[in-house]
């Protein structure tokens, strides 16, 4: 019996190690939009706590408002940069997933291809099989009825 061999194999292991290396680069990005995240978080509870530094100084000592008031708009500036750079990772990573998507789809149809030229492959080898069976049944039955 013949072997089955599909044309494209070369072709859907290179879309296999693409769709590998997408969904890798996917989470390197997803990484590092979380470590952004955090780093956002982190520096939220830094200007929260230079504003409450704020409205203590005017409470208690207002010689160090003006101080508290730096501190503060250094912060806010710090949280707007990172939270750009978040919005910056969140567009990246939706990038990587239409990216990894497209990957996954073409794995997905090279697949697809594979499995229906195996069925065809095989149906066809069913035939011829059949075909020589056929054919030895109908000599083996010429055979008998001679003698």
């Amino acid at each position: 019996m013949a072997k089955f061999r599909f044309r494209l194999e070369a072709a859907l292991r290179l879309a296999e190690r693409s769709l590998e290396e997408q969904q890798r680069l996917l989470a390197q990005e997803i990484q590092k939009l979380s470590s952004l995240q955090k780093a956002c978080q982190d520096q939220e509870k830094v200007w929260q706590f230079a504003l409450q530094g704020q409205e203590e100084a005017c409470r208690t000592s207002p010689q160090d408002l003006s101080l508290w008031q730096i501190f503060s708009q250094k912060q806010i500036e710090l949280l707007r940069q990172i939270e750009k750079e978040v919005s910056q990772q969140e567009w990246v990573v939706a990038q990587q997933r239409q990216r990894l998507l497209e990957a996954h789809q073409d794995a997905e149809k090279l697949k697809k291809l594979k499995e229906k030229q195996r069925v065809v492959f095989n149906l066809k080898e069913q035939r011829r099989e059949q075909a020589v069976l056929d054919e030895a049944g109908q000599i083996i039955f010429g055979r008998r009825n001679s003698l």
